[in-house]
């Protein structure tokens, strides 16, 4: 039996052998040993030489069928208008350079904007952007293509807005609409800044050594103009602290406000001013430091800060040509030079004189009345009869009538007569009275101190210049 089922499962096997892929498994005792150990692993060798064969057609053979359908595409607006609104603005800030135009000052900007410009031309509403000031402050925002997102430009800036200092700026901006403009107000930040300078040649040569503003150089002049002619008087080594207001804007120094307090030392004696406002319906002035008014009843000159051309003496008249007395004082200054009354008064006459040209007299209080010659106009509305206030503005620099060239000839009268306006003993202002020097005292205590200080630290050199003694 056993000899018939080996026999059986040797003829199985030779057929499997005769299969080219199998030869290996029959050269192998190993796997020989394992088909006559047991008829089942015969039958699995062959079920799996039969599984060689291909199963199904070649699938080049096979026919296609090509599907063919519309698919809507996503809006991609939002994620786009998006994307840019993330991009980078480029800032870009310049001041305005003497002889700019629109178009120079956009370049430095870096404004590729054709309707920008189309819209600065046409707009009335951005018709300030064509008043460019040498050192005025203009910011644009840009894409990265150059075109506007917003402009700014402060073309006023430390403006008087009742009792508060702004600056006044045109704004444009682009929106969805387009382009639109419109004028914003700033407010402005006050400060105090101290300051110390030394006389080498003039007041204002040093007051640009030590970088303090024209317009305070101009109020220390004016507030002891009583006491000092800063034409004559100035000697080389005199020395002055001043505290002063300024006005900044997010920073940026926009103006100079009101001296509040100065010591100012010429030819050895110290001249002291401090503001003081009793708040009481009198408008505040300059005091010395123990409550004296330096508030004249009259302004010795009656233009800000200018030169002596001719003073009060007998001269050799230019035009004339002879020797006759000069009874006024010339002041040299351009054409159109503001000219104000040194008092208050009263218009005497407003006119045409022989010699004066356009002239104004004004009549002030006791004896006392004062003249205004070779005027090239009159402030507007002033006529015979009309009140004037001291410093207030009366008319302008000119040549009229018998003048070589502009300039202001000023008498200074008492009981019409001429005298000497730059020496006469000018009459002053009523004084404090209890009251009032009392507060005084208690309002100006920590600055009439704080000067104190300063005046002694003048004994150690103290550099000219600000001493950045900033108090809000």
């Amino acid at each position: 039996m056993l000899k018939r089922i080996a026999a059986a499962v040797q003829q199985t096997f030779s057929r499997i052998t005769s299969h080219p892929a199998t030869l290996t498994i029959t050269s192998s005792p190993l796997k020989r040993r394992i088909v006559i150990g047991t008829g089942a692993a015969g039958l699995f060798v062959t079920a799996a030489a039969i599984g060689v064969a291909p199963l199904a057609p070649d699938a080049s053979m096979l026919p296609t069928t090509r599907i063919v359908e519309s698919l809507t595409l996503p809006d991609l607006s939002e994620q786009v208008a998006e994307q840019e609104a993330k991009a980078p603005d480029f800032i870009r800030e310049e001041r305005v350079q003497r002889g700019d135009s629109v178009a120079t000052l956009l370049n430095r900007l870096g404004v590729d904007d054709p309707e920008l410009e189309r819209f600065i031309r046409t707009s009335p509403d951005a018709r300030s952007f064509y008043q460019l000031y040498p050192g005025r402050v203009v910011q644009a925002s840009t894409d990265a293509l150059g075109e506007v997102r917003w402009l700014r430009y402060i073309h006023t800036p430390g403006a008087e807005s009742g009792d508060k200092v702004v600056s006044r700026m045109l704004q444009i901006e682009r929106s969805a609409q387009g382009l639109s403009a419109r004028d914003v107000q700033l407010d402005t930040e006050r400060e105090t800044r101290i300051a110390h300078g030394e006389i080498y040649s003039s007041l204002f040569g040093a007051t640009d050594a030590a970088n303090i503003p024209d317009s305070v150089a101009t109020q220390i002049a004016e507030i002891l103009s009583g006491d000092i002619d800063f034409h004559r008087d100035l000697r080389r080594g005199d020395h002055f602290n001043v505290v002063y207001e300024t006005y900044t804007h997010q920073g940026n120094y926009v103006r100079a406000g009101k001296v509040i307090a100065l010591e100012f030392v010429n030819k050895g004696t110290p001249y002291q001013a401090i503001w003081f406002d009793q708040q009481s319906g009198v408008s505040g002035g300059y005091y010395t430091f123990d409550g004296k008014s330096l508030r004249k009843a009259f302004l010795r000159t009656p233009m800000e800060f200018t030169r002596v051309t001719s003073g009060f003496s007998r001269r050799f008249h230019p035009i004339l040509k002879t020797w006759r007395e000069h009874k006024g004082v010339d002041y040299g200054a351009p054409t159109g030079t503001p000219i104000r009354s040194t008092a208050d008064g009263t218009i005497d006459f407003i006119g045409k004189q022989n010699g004066y040209g356009n002239v104004v007299v004004v009549r002030h209080h006791g004896q006392y009345s004062t003249l205004y010659a070779h005027m090239s106009a009159f402030a507007p509305g002033l006529s015979k009869g009309a009140r004037v206030s001291q410093g207030q503005f009366i008319g302008r620099v000119g040549s009229t009538g018998w003048a070589t060239g502009p300039h202001l000839h000023y008498e200074f009268r008492i009981a019409g007569k001429p005298v000497d306006p730059l020496t006469v003993a000018l009459p002053q202002a009523p004084e404090l009275n209890a009251r009032g020097l009392a507060l005084f005292k208690q309002q100006t205590d920590p600055l009439r101190h704080q000067m104190s200080l300063l005046a002694q630290l003048k004994d150690y050199s103290m550099p000219a210049g600000d001493m950045s003694l900033a108090a809000q």
